[in-house]
């Protein structure tokens, strides 16, 4: 009897604590919604003494550069040509990954299973995780060893093909796919379809490495990989194994602080449930408007922002970065960008002493395209710039953020 009391006990708390996750969750979702509603409008309230000083250091190369700085006030302390559409690079990812982290939460799991359909015959369900790798594909079928085989023949184990038109966002060039941050875009993929460039057919290397798995396991007599055609129908009996990816939290450093293209693109593809990864998106394009910010003049060809033909505005992108603070998972957003100095893609950028280890950044680059936009710690301030067209524009970029922590005489 008091076993069972204990049970009741045990039962009841566990049901409380997923109510309350649950309650939780959706109160500092709705609480986010409101605070980001509420949000002070940004207005012009020009720091006339730095403005004049970044004016005139970038007088020769104005046309090419977006300055935008918000102070902590959410004012806009300097504005250079800030609402003029520029090509991205690599900062589209601002905007794409806080989409997947608030669409899909931080811990979700990318997840590669190996399935049984009926007769013993299997299916490797897969979901372009990043990370996995030959070790993950040993160890998928290392239980086929235990398993009963009462077959005569070899069993097949199912992949799915997938249209290689779906493979890359259309508007990337035919030169980036042949490199390894233009990786094709696949559910099956093998260290993230790359290596020291892009792989030219995911779908038959996923096949030959797991054919070579087979062997080494002494599986090779007992099944074969065969390909069907991707909407050939699953109905699968039970799950042998299942491989997860590293927590959304983790990944995100991949995106934003290592600003890995098929990361991105892979959980861009998960938060709006279609691998076709056409443009404009719907659902995207509600969310971006859902943050109530002036996304007027931004274009949306990718989510890593290897696209030429992305556009967005410093003067847009400030603005989102400080809703972002709003975020409830404001913290995991922010964590995964760059430090100058310190870690990331902008660890070995030269640039001034007093500013390492004080500038949490997103990066990007493309040829003749430089952004970085992000906040400077303890000041809070929020900053971006891009330069499109334009030699030296890193150091251009550095010297401007010298200038902006040196004047403080900005009320």
């Amino acid at each position: 009897m008091i076993k069972k009391l204990y049970l009741y006990i045990v039962l009841i708390l566990i049901a409380v604590n997923i109510v309350n996750g649950n309650l939780f969750l959706l109160f500092s979702y709705i609480r986010q919604r409101d605070n980001i509603n509420k949000i002070s409008p940004e207005k012009f309230n020009i720091c006339e003494p730095l403005q004049n000083k970044i004016v005139d250091y970038t007088y020769n190369f104005n046309s090419n550069i977006s300055v935008s700085i918000l102070d902590k006030s959410g004012d806009f302390i300097v504005d250079i040509n800030g609402q003029i559409p520029r090509i991205p690079a690599s900062n589209q990812k601002i905007l794409s990954s806080a989409f997947s982290l608030d669409t899909l939460g931080p811990y979700y799991t990318l997840k590669t299973s190996l399935k049984e359909i009926n007769d013993g015959i299997l299916f490797v369900e897969a979901s372009g995780d990043p990370d996995f790798d030959k070790s993950h594909l040993e160890e998928l079928i290392n239980d086929l060893n235990s398993t009963n085989y009462n077959s005569n023949s070899k069993l097949p184990i199912i992949i799915k093909n997938s249209n290689t038109k779906n493979w890359w966002p259309s508007s990337w060039s035919y030169a980036d796919r042949k490199e390894e941050y233009g990786a094709p875009i696949t559910k099956y993929s093998i260290a993230s379809n790359a290596s020291i460039n892009a792989l030219n057919n995911p779908i038959d290397n996923f096949i030959y490495e797991l054919e070579t798995a087979l062997r080494k396991k002494n599986l090779s007599k007992k099944f074969f990989v065969k390909a069907v055609n991707e909407n050939y129908p699953i109905d699968y009996i039970s799950t042998i194994k299942v491989i997860n990816s590293a927590p959304l939290y983790i990944l995100l450093n991949l995106i934003n602080s290592e600003s890995h293209n098929f990361t991105a693109e892979v959980i861009f593809r998960h938060s709006v449930n279609d691998w076709s990864h056409d443009f404009p998106n719907l659902k995207y394009s509600n969310w971006i408007k859902d943050q109530n910010f002036n996304s007027d003049n931004f274009t949306f060809a990718d989510a890593s922002g290897l696209s030429r033909k992305n556009r967005v505005t410093t003067y847009g992108l400030t603005q989102f970065l400080r809703r972002m603070k709003l975020n409830r998972f404001s913290d995991y957003y922010f964590s995964s960008f760059s430090i100058l100095g310190v870690r990331g893609s902008l660890s070995n950028v030269n640039a001034p002493v007093n500013l390492k280890g004080r500038i949490l950044a997103k990066s990007g680059r493309l040829n003749n395209v430089r952004s970085v936009s992000g906040i400077i710690l303890g000041e809070g301030k929020i900053f971006s710039i891009i330069v499109n067209d334009m030699d030296n524009s890193t150091k251009h970029i550095m010297k401007i953020l010298s200038i902006v922590d040196n004047t403080d005489n900005c009320n």
